[in-house]
């Protein structure tokens, strides 16, 4: 949508108010609102001037920013008594306008514009599912036991079905595309978008979160992810064609078994992305095998549909609330490298779930005496950072204040 149509549109729809939205280092959104006056044409080139905290952890104060909205990426509020555009910005040094170093989108970007300036693609198609589990108000969330049994539930047993139904309907009002929703292991809920670029994927899953904390609070229950993982299906693209297909490993080319392995190399500084947000990191039970048998693994095959064209790539070592544009970028970064690398998966792929519990070595964040260690993430996030910084997609500014969380 060009900056012509987002004022036609707001004009159209009665909107009141503009929500200027951006996400931190540790994946959550910040915003401030204007009244739809202040937004002009000109306001998609200028930007909006305001003190941003784009690090939460740190000790500095707010900084002086511009924050640039940007026209194709905005949401309809669905909770706001007055009709709210959700206009979604990157954050840019209010003297130089340059981008902001920790800003997480733009990261994204530029991964975008890596992954073009090589020979393997020109695009990428990511469907992303965002898992969460409900609990009453003031009661403390269960603890999530993985019982397969409930996995794909229907009738009573699929508790927060009508939540979901809710949910679905929420997006559609807002602009974002679900693609399917259901009910997942320990009584979880999932919900999973339409596929999309990495930028627009990981707007979405923004959006989707914010959908599922607004209305479980207007319903007096408790949203967490905690013990809950987010699954991501990738495909680059060439030309518009999607290049992991082929006959090499359970549908696979060459090419995707290449990217896979590129994520069993890189596996422990992504993970050590993924968890640098949190105060207490997860343990990974998830091994670092391509097993196409087991859910467990953490990147395997996938069938996207029974089209073989549209064999995929799976990645399921984040936590549910990760910061989906650093993940994802990261992911991205690891397949090229796999790629352009021809790297080799080994016997990743030969191993199997009865053998998997024995596969010590392939386990992430593992030290000498075989034990999880976040330090272990915090070193090897330090020590492996060089493909991450190819085209400047991570700066090492950026790195260094994740690999800071963990001290």
């Amino acid at each position: 949508m060009k900056p012509k149509a987002v004022l036609a549109y707001c004009r159209e729809k009665g909107i009141k108010a503009v929500d200027l939205r951006f996400v931190d280092v540790d994946g959550q959104w910040r915003h401030v609102t204007f009244p739809l006056s202040a937004l002009m044409e000109s306001s998609f080139e200028e930007g909006f001037g305001h003190e941003v905290l784009l690090d939460p952890q740190s000790d500095h104060p707010p900084s002086h920013a511009i924050l640039l909205p940007h026209s194709e990426a905005n949401y309809l509020d669905p909770f706001t008594s007055q009709p709210t555009l959700a206009l979604l910005t990157t954050v840019q040094d209010a003297l130089m306008r340059d981008e902001n170093v920790l800003d997480a989108r733009c990261v994204a970007r530029r991964a975008m514009q890596y992954l073009s300036s090589t020979s393997v693609g020109d695009g990428v198609l990511v469907r992303s599912s965002c898992p969460f589990r409900l609990s009453p108000l003031r009661k403390p969330v269960e603890e999530i036991v993985p019982d397969r049994s409930t996995y794909l539930a229907c009738g009573p047993s699929d508790r927060d079905f009508i939540f979901r139904c809710q949910i679905a309907d929420l997006a559609s009002d807002s602009g974002l595309q679900v693609n399917r929703h259901l009910n997942g292991f320990g009584n979880s809920s999932e919900i999973h978008l339409k596929p999309a670029g990495l930028v627009e994927s990981s707007d979405d899953v923004m959006m989707l979160r914010y959908l599922v904390g607004q209305h479980a609070w207007r319903t007096d229950q408790n949203v967490s992810a905690e013990n809950l993982w987010l699954n991501t299906q990738w495909s680059i693209l060439r030309a518009g064609e999607p290049i992991f297909a082929g006959a090499v490993h359970r549908g696979l080319s060459e090419v995707g078994v290449h990217a896979m392995a590129g994520i069993l190399r890189h596996a422990d500084a992504i993970a050590a992305i993924a968890t640098a947000h949190r105060q207490t990191q997860p343990e990974y039970s998830w091994l670092r095998i391509c097993s196409s048998t087991s859910v467990e693994s953490v990147v395997r095959a996938a069938v996207a549909s029974h089209n073989p064209r549209f064999r995929t790539v799976e990645f399921r070592g984040a936590p549910a609330d990760c910061n989906p544009y650093l993940v994802g970028s990261a992911v991205l970064m690891a397949m090229l490298d796999g790629i352009q690398n021809k790297v080799s998966p080994g016997n990743a792929l030969s191993i199997t779930i009865e053998g998997a519990a024995d596969s010590i070595p392939w386990r992430i964040g593992q030290t000498n005496n075989n034990e999880f260690s976040p330090k272990a993430l915090q070193s090897q996030l330090d020590s492996d950072r060089e493909f991450l910084t190819r085209g400047e997609v991570f700066g090492d500014e950026l790195i260094d204040v994740l690999c800071s969380r963990f001290d």
